[in-house]
């Protein structure tokens, strides 16, 4: 460290990318930290309702349209993308509950995973400026458009599925954002052009239509909103469509063209975990409280608890038309949980036709 009073060493692009690189990331960027020129686009969502029950987007919405109005220190964001993706690369060769969830959550609980990436990233840029700074490490529950940061950080392009792609490919990655009270000494990498072109994949192929046009996904039709953050009941008009997705969906990923070939593989920390490949659909269905905590603790799958995730296995199970959907659906008719109770129905009904 430099000695008190002293300059902190200024760091090249260059540098700070090979410091987040070793951390991790698979693909590291700045960009100074401004108010986002998509305000607009984000009003104009919400105005729609299209981001469902999910109050905390409108909440935010003055932050992540300016990040400075809460980090008024900040002046650059340092972003990082981790990939995520491993094989198989067709889900349905994929062990037990695996193939039924969307890949992202099939290991460790990535917001731990990434936040310690961008740790040892602040601590390794402390070490090499010789001086301590002021930053906060922001995974997806923050406040930002990370997937804007990422675009204006030159790591990637925004599909027409809303997903960040990688300037080789694939959309399998996770976005970490490192917010700092420096500037940088040196540009930000050339803002990558879209290159999604005519292709229309994603936005056929959503089971549930939830797209409403390119860069455009109604929450209240999209699979990963309705397994997730939705609570309670949902629309029968929907669960068809559904198909076999208990825990997210990854159609909109699997359909494009850019991601027939994973890019980077994840890294070890966030390996698939055997306790959720060794479970089935009419398992979790079954699952008591005690028992979903110790197979789901420290992945993804525990933050939706059990109720949700019992609601989708039972759904999941009737669209499958499961040996044993009926009975599992019967023993859970008269649950306490409103949603459980809806999709014993609907599993019920479905197993009668």
């Amino acid at each position: 460290m430099n000695a008190p009073g002293e300059t902190p060493i200024a760091l090249d692009p260059a540098v700070i990318e090979e410091l987040g690189l070793a951390c991790g990331f698979a693909a590291c960027g700045h960009a100074p930290l401004a108010p986002t020129a998509r305000g607009w686009f984000l009003d104009a969502w919400l105005a729609r309702g299209a981001h469902a029950s999910m109050t905390w987007m409108a909440d935010t919405a003055p932050i992540r349209k300016d990040p400075t109005t809460k980090w008024a220190w900040a002046r650059t964001a340092l972003v990082g993308a981790m990939p995520y993706g491993q094989p198989p690369q067709d889900r349905k060769h994929a062990p037990g509950l695996l193939r039924h969830v969307a890949r992202y959550a099939w290991g460790r609980d990535y917001h731990d995973v990434v936040r310690d990436a961008l740790i040892d990233w602040a601590r390794a840029l402390e070490r090499a400026r010789g001086a301590a700074f002021r930053h906060a490490a922001l995974v997806d529950t923050s406040a930002v458009l990370d997937r804007e940061l990422a675009e204006r950080a030159g790591i990637g392009w925004i599909g027409k599925n809303t997903c960040l792609i990688g300037d080789g490919g694939d959309s399998w990655r996770f976005i970490g954002t490192l917010l700092v009270d420096f500037v940088v000494d040196g540009a930000p990498k050339p803002r990558l052009t879209e290159r999604c072109g005519t292709c229309r994949a994603c936005l056929d192929a959503c089971p549930t239509a939830a797209f409403t046009g390119p860069y455009e996904l109604d929450a209240n039709r999209c699979i990963s909103y309705l397994t997730i953050e939705h609570a309670g009941p949902i629309d029968d008009a929907l669960k068809p469509s559904m198909q076999d997705w208990v825990f997210g969906c990854d159609v909109c990923q699997d359909v494009c063209p850019w991601n027939r070939r994973v890019q980077s593989a994840a890294p070890e920390s966030l390996a698939a975990d055997a306790r959720i490949a060794a479970c089935d659909v009419l398992e979790l269905a079954r699952k008591a409280e005690g028992p979903f905590r110790e197979q789901t603790r420290g992945t993804p799958l525990f933050r939706s608890k059990r109720a949700r995730l019992v609601r989708n296995a039972l759904i999941a199970a009737a669209n499958l038309r499961l040996p044993g959907a009926a009975e599992a659906a019967d023993a859970l008719s008269d649950d306490p949980d409103e949603g459980i109770r809806d999709a014993a129905r609907y599993a019920l009904s479905r197993t009668e036709d």
